[in-house]
């Protein structure tokens, strides 16, 4: 049986692979992986959610809309 690799790794590897973003007091720290991209999002001092995306825009229009709705929740 050969080891499947980490949908995250390249990205978590490779810290030149990663871009960010801030976005309504969020960070949005994303890259590459095997089979598409992965955002890490989190505000400051909290844990982050991931996202799993197949291309970069969606990636980035998914976790825009997970920190609107946090922000419409809190306020």
């Amino acid at each position: 049986m050969t080891a499947q690799p980490d949908m995250t790794s390249q990205a978590l590897h490779d810290p030149s692979l990663l871009e960010e973003v801030e976005f309504l007091d969020h960070r949005i720290r994303f890259g590459p992986t095997h089979s598409g991209w992965v955002s890490f999002v989190a505000r400051q001092g909290h844990r982050p959610t991931i996202f799993l995306a197949p291309d970069r825009e969606t990636l980035l229009v998914e976790s825009r809309k997970l920190i609107k709705r946090r922000s419409e929740e809190k306020g």
